[in-house]
C-alpha cells in the first residue's frame, strides 16, 4: 500500500433552513453543507450534491445517540464513512471553514498494555478520520486524531496533514490533547486558501499555511466523513468563509453540552 494511504483508511441546491434553537443565525447564509445526524445521516441542507456517495449503502449501519442538539450519529461494529461532492459544498482554495462536533464515546485508546509496533520501542497508534477529502495520488487534506506513539504518553494526537503532496510536507503539524471519552468536543477549522487554523473547544489550537491554493483540480471530488468506531458525531456544517475566533466562540458557547 503507498504510504501516504497510511493516513486515512479509510444535491441539487437545497433552500437555506434556519436551525438556531430559537433565532435565525448570522451565519445561516454562508452555510454550504450541513447535517444534523438528528437520527438520520443524510444532509439537512447543500450547495452542491447531496447525495451520499457509499456503495452498498445501509442505513442500518448507523446508530445515533443524544447530541448537542437533539440527536448525534455513532460509529459502530460495522462502521461505514460518508463520502459527498466537493463542488458547491467546500472550497479549499477561497475563504472557508468546518465546524462540529464529536464525542469519543468508546474509541480505542491507548494504554500501557497497548503493544508495540513491531521489534521497536513505539506503540501502536489507533486512528479515527474526522474529515477529508477522499485519497488522490496527486495529494489529499486529512483532520484526524490519532493515539500518541510515544511510550507512556496516553493522550491523543490531533493531526492535519496532507499527504502525497511532497512539496507540502512541511505544513503537516501535529498537537497532544486530552480528549476524554463520553465528552462532547467542538472542532473547528478555517482557511483563506492558504493559511489553516484548527480550533479545539472554541479556542485556537495549532495553525499551518500551505505554498499554494489547493484547487479542485488538485484534489479528489468528493469528501469525507469519515465515521470511527465508537465515535459520534454532531451538527457537521461546512462555510463559504473563514469563520473568525469570535464566531468559532459564538458556535461553542452555543452548543456547549456537559458531557454525559
Amino acid at each position: 500500500m503507498n504510504k501516504c494511504v497510511t493516513f486515512l483508511l479509510g444535491a441539487a441546491l437545497l433552500p437555506m433552513t434556519v436551525f438556531a434553537d430559537n433565532a435565525p443565525d448570522s451565519l445561516d447564509e454562508n452555510i454550504s453543507f450541513y447535517c444534523s445526524f438528528d437520527g438520520y445521516v443524510e444532509p439537512d441542507q447543500a450547495r452542491g450534491s447531496d447525495k451520499i456517495i457509499v456503495g452498498n449503502f445501509d442505513k442500518k449501519r448507523f446508530s445515533f445517540i443524544d447530541g448537542v442538539k437533539g440527536k448525534a450519529v455513532l460509529g459502530g461494529d460495522n462502521v461505514q464513512s460518508l463520502r459527498f461532492r466537493v463542488k458547491d459544498n467546500v472550497d479549499f482554495a477561497a475563504p472557508g471553514s468546518v465546524v462540529f462536533w464529536f464525542n469519543p464515546v468508546d474509541w480505542k485508546v491507548q494504554t500501557p498494555d497497548t503493544p508495540t509496533q513491531g521489534k521497536t520501542k513505539w506503540k501502536q497508534t489507533y486512528a479515527a478520520g474526522f474529515f477529508s477529502t477522499s485519497y488522490s495520488p496527486k495529494g489529499y487534506i486529512v483532520l484526524q486524531r490519532t493515539s500518541s506513539h510515544v511510550p507512556g504518553n496516553l493522550n491523543d494526537v490531533i493531526m492535519l496533514v496532507f499527504p502525497c503532496f511532497n512539496d507540502i510536507k512541511k505544513s503537516n503539524v501535529r498537537s497532544e490533547a486530552k480528549l476524554d471519552k463520553n465528552t462532547w468536543h467542538q472542532l473547528a477549522m478555517t482557511w483563506d486558501g492558504l493559511n489553516y487554523i484548527i480550533y479545539l473547544d472554541g479556542k485556537e489550537f495549532q495553525r499551518t499555511s500551505v505554498p499554494y491554493k489547493l484547487t479542485s483540480d488538485k484534489l479528489h471530488q468528493d469528501f469525507v466523513l469519515s465515521q470511527a468506531k465508537g465515535l459520534a458525531y454532531d451538527e457537521f456544517t461546512l462555510y463559504d468563509k473563514q469563520l473568525d475566533a469570535q464566531e468559532i466562540l459564538s458556535l461553542y458557547n452555543r452548543f456547549k453540552k456537559s458531557g454525559k
